[in-house]
């Protein structure tokens, strides 16, 4: 059955069938960089000047996101419910292209073409509704040392946020320590993400890592690019020598090795599996 939308059959259509590109990451995993760098390639992520994240700045689109990753924590997860979310996530989308547009015109651009997309962390949290609104969606995942992520508090990481709450209640770290809580948040969004992107096509993901952007940012520029079928661009390259600091990399290293531990025994296994080996071998279940 298809979407419905309260739009027209032929607008909802076409956007449907569009192809936006979008960057899939847990909040604080370096994405404000690569957010910017794509749009330099020539990708609309309706990010503003004047806000440095890179996020999308419709607001109403965002807290459709948010809203919908709300949905799913409590278990509104079955066919109903999701192709509903995946109708809202649309109908929205169409109200955000349009204002796209209206930044663009106001900034004496050219409208919106094909390439666009959109980057905000909590869409980490909803492949599988954004999959069901855009079946020809590409995703860029960007994965980051769950250690560094652990330190930078995040509002899927945070109590008094529902988002938060929901989540941590989930995974039982409701009254966990701060450091925990931001673990065991980038363990959960990590995971869940991987078993959305199995469920991909072939050549509609492209995972690349937060330690590689800092370390060989041109390289990484340069995957994204073939993967998105565009040039690299002179202000790409001109914005990744000028942003980008590879000292970001294993940040966590400047934190108290006692708590360094805390963390690695928290999510170990989870670390081990995308990569990061824990300092101290994860000891298997007795």
């Amino acid at each position: 059955m298809a979407l419905r939308s309260m739009f027209s059959d032929d607008r909802a259509r076409a956007l449907h069938e569009q192809s936006p590109v979008v960057i899939m990451t847990r909040g604080h995993s370096g994405s404000r960089v690569l957010g910017w760098a794509i749009q330099s390639l020539g990708v609309d992520l309706g990010a503003v000047v004047t806000k440095k994240t890179a996020d999308i700045q419709d607001r109403r689109f965002t807290d459709c996101i948010k809203d919908i990753a709300c949905a799913q924590l409590r278990g509104e997860t079955d066919d109903r419910a999701t192709r509903r979310q995946a109708d809202d996530l649309l109908s929205h989308a169409a109200r955000t292209r349009k204002w796209m547009d209206e930044q663009r015109r106001e900034a004496g651009m050219r409208p919106t073409g094909p390439l666009w997309g959109w980057k905000f962390p909590e869409t980490y949290l909803i492949g599988p509704v954004v999959a069901l609104a855009f079946p020809n969606a590409r995703y860029i995942e960007l994965l980051r040392d769950g250690r560094d992520v652990a330190f930078k508090s995040h509002l899927t990481d945070d109590p008094k946020r529902t988002l938060g709450r929901l989540l941590l209640q989930h995974e039982n770290a409701l009254h966990a320590p701060a450091h925990i809580r931001g673990a065991m948040s980038w363990a959960f969004q990590v995971r869940r993400f991987a078993e959305f992107a199995a469920t991909l096509p072939e050549g509609r993901l492209l995972s690349v890592r937060f330690e590689d952007l800092v370390t060989t940012p041109l390289v990484v520029l340069e995957r994204c690019a073939t993967f998105l079928g565009l040039p690299v661009t002179e202000e790409c390259c001109k914005y990744l020598a000028d942003k980008v600091n590879p000292a970001k990399a294993a940040q966590h290293r400047e934190k108290p090795p006692e708590m360094i531990a805390e963390v690695e025994a928290a999510i170990g296994p989870t670390l081990e599996t995308f990569g990061y080996a824990p300092a101290t071998p994860v000891k298997a279940p007795e």
